[in-house]
């Protein structure tokens, strides 16, 4: 065909060719160029960009991705795709790379590349293939660098984990309300101290917790918590489940957004025992208190009722019996004596007061004690005690006494009748089972009714000296109840409830030591063969009875007003050959030497000396335990002419028994 050609036409040919070719050239140069610019454009990015063949070999990474793995672009001529996938992630991998040359696109692979050097890298990122005539010529993958966002992520989760961790292993009581007081959370010491469980916490609300005679109060903190950004203390009442009432104290502060309370935060206590601790110290302090006045109002009305008790026994010596004066006089005698009893009942809380201990079984105490108490009325009891029931070290006539005042105390809820039941039990209370005793051995005694039950706002009060809600009565009996038991190194509780009744719970140290506190037979008086006594007692009218009841019984007596003038007799009339054979001494001398300090000078002086110690505290610790302190008998104040008689009678007995004239 060129060989029909002219000259001119193949040289205007050739030159169209060459402007052809001059053309396509300047079109390479520019395609040059511009696929430069993209090479540069994916080189600057900074994603991870590559493109594989189907078998899986590099045709091109982008400088990211060399810079991210570490590895040159001749390493890479030597690697496939699956070189660089971790290994726990080549299983998922090789799926997803069959899927991608059936066509599909991957939105979001996630996966780990394992760089030149060792490390991990977590990448995220989309894949895709690219067919001709239906068939794959390369993958694309362009992927992004997760690793520092996963740490992160993980160091976040592993950081809130932590926090939560240490919500849910904290003592306190931690929990999160919104504004409506519905609970997002509660940690592991709220749910066990309320006991409730984690799928019960999403119904429930605070104003479900909170106790009824604080609500009104806790609905106003809980609206200036939410309204004010600042910490907030909270002291209130919750009811836990089972209805038991939980103090709480702690710290409270809100969350907000734009303005507006998203949560508040509650970090709390539980000081439920803590308080119960103060109350009893509040209590204690309060018969401290009393115990100081008592103690001193006692002991001058022993002294009265001694010359009182005693001119009304010399009396009725020089009265017909059946003379109405006589009644007079016995009517006279047992009103004193209703009046000693007062007196024990103001000791009870006299300062370093110690109850006279012995180791007895209390369970036929409590039962003769709470017997006469109810004797005919519409009341009655039931006991259940442990047939082993551990034995105490305990004051009789005082356990007695609480016996007596806590069934009275019930009796008087019961107006129409009912049922006492009194139980007692061994209990074992271990390390730090208590708060306000130590661990150990205890009987459990507890006194129950079904009376009209106590006042929620009466609990905290009814131990306290003088308080009553009723119109009779003094209100020491509970005070005294509280005293003594405390005094015994036990502890007195009480829960009640409206309408249901009430339960006190005592709880006494046990003891190992067997019970030798035998009945004793009932003694007869007998005459003394002591013929003079020396008086020591600061009262006057007190010499002036026990001179005259002495002088009755045939015994020569001597006064001295304070322990000094006592010593100075009693060495006086041993120095003349006429001792004494009996000495009596008050143990409180107000502002001079007692029976406490004089005993001592006069033992020194003469080691046989027979002193018996006599007070208007009756529970003093000397009284209790006078052989310590060389004392060889005790006399409590008041007492008849019969009591004095046996104490000097048991000291210094008669060699005879033919007399025929006895003091009464």
């Amino acid at each position: 065909m060129l060989a029909n050609l002219t000259t001119e036409e193949l040289l205007f040919k050739i030159q169209e060719l060459e402007e052809q070719n001059q053309a396509l050239a300047q079109k390479n140069e520019k395609i040059s160029e511009e696929l430069d610019q993209y090479r540069l454009l994916i080189d600057s990015a900074s994603d991870l960009i590559h493109s594989v063949t189907p078998e899986g070999a590099f045709l091109y990474t982008n400088q990211a991705w060399r810079d991210t793995l570490g590895y040159t672009e001749e390493d890479i001529q030597q690697l496939s795709l699956m070189d660089i996938v971790d290994d726990r992630c080549k299983g998922k991998c090789n799926i997803i790379f069959k899927n991608l040359m059936k066509g599909e696109k991957i939105d979001r692979n996630a996966t780990t590349f394992i760089a030149k050097n060792g490390d991990r890298v977590i990448v995220e990122g989309r894949c895709s293939t690219h067919f001709e005539n239906d068939k794959p010529l390369f993958m694309t993958g362009i992927f992004r660098d997760m690793t520092d966002y996963t740490r992160s992520e993980l160091a976040l989760l592993e950081s809130e984990k932590k926090y939560k961790d240490l919500f849910e292993n904290s003592t306190d009581l931690i929990q999160i309300v919104n504004p409506n007081g519905n609970f997002q959370y509660v940690n592991r010491a709220w749910r066990e101290t309320f006991g409730y469980s984690e799928e019960e916490i999403p119904t429930l609300s605070i104003f479900d917790l909170i106790s009824a005679d604080c609500q009104n109060h806790c609905e106003r903190t809980f609206q200036q918590v939410i309204s004010d950004p600042k910490l907030h203390f909270i002291d209130t009442v919750f009811t836990a489940k089972d209805g038991r009432r939980i103090i709480i104290e702690g710290n409270a502060i809100c969350k907000f957004e734009d303005g507006k309370p998203i949560s508040t935060q509650c970090i709390f206590n539980d000081v439920t025992e803590k308080k119960k601790m103060v109350e009893e110290l509040i209590k204690a302090q309060k018969l401290e208190s009393l115990g100081v006045l008592a103690g001193g109002i006692a002991h001058d009305f022993n002294n009265m009722l001694t010359a009182i008790l005693g001119n009304i026994s010399l009396a009725k010596m020089h009265t017909n019996p059946h003379d109405i004066i006589s009644e007079y006089l016995d009517r006279t005698e047992k009103a004193s004596i209703r009046a000693q009893g007062l007196t024990k009942q103001l000791l009870t809380f006299s300062k370093g007061g110690a109850p006279i201990k012995t180791v007895s079984t209390i369970t036929e105490l409590i039962k003769d004690a709470t017997s006469f108490v109810l004797r005919g009325s519409k009341v009655k009891c039931d006991y259940h005690f442990d047939k082993d029931l551990w034995a105490v070290e305990a004051d009789e006539g005082q356990l007695s006494q609480v016996s007596q005042n806590l069934v009275i105390n019930a009796s008087q809820a019961m107006p129409n009748g009912g049922t006492i039941t009194i139980q007692g039990s061994n209990k074992t209370l271990s390390l730090n089972e208590h708060t306000s005793l130590p661990a150990g051995k205890y009987i459990e005694l507890l006194f129950q009714d079904t009376g009209t039950g106590i006042p929620p706002e009466h609990i905290s009060k009814i131990f306290d000296p003088y308080f009553s809600s009723k119109t009779t009565g003094s209100g020491l009996g509970l005070a005294i109840s509280y005293s003594i038991i405390k005094n015994h190194d036990g502890l007195i509780t009480v829960t009640s409830e409206l309408g249901q009744g009430t339960v006190f719970s005592i709880l006494l140290p046990a003891t190992l030591k067997e019970n030798t506190n035998q009945p004793k037979k009932q003694e007869n008086l007998w005459k003394t063969a002591a013929k003079k006594i020396l008086i020591m007692d600061d009262d006057t009218t007190v010499r002036e009875i026990m001179v005259a009841m002495l002088t009755f019984m045939e015994c020569s007596a001597e006064e001295a007003c304070d322990g000094k003038e006592a010593l100075a007799l009693y060495i006086q009339a041993k120095e003349e050959g006429a001792p004494f054979d009996l000495v009596i001494m008050d143990l409180t001398i107000p502002g001079g030497i007692g029976g406490k300090e004089a005993i001592t000078s006069l033992l020194a002086f003469d080691h046989t000396a027979k002193v018996v110690v006599s007070s208007g505290y009756a529970n003093d610790p000397i009284m209790a335990n006078y052989q310590e302190y060389g004392f060889c008998g005790v006399l409590s104040k008041p007492f008849k002419i019969d009591e004095l008689n046996k104490i000097i009678a048991t000291i210094i007995p008669t060699m005879t028994n033919n007399s025929t004239h006895h003091a009464p």
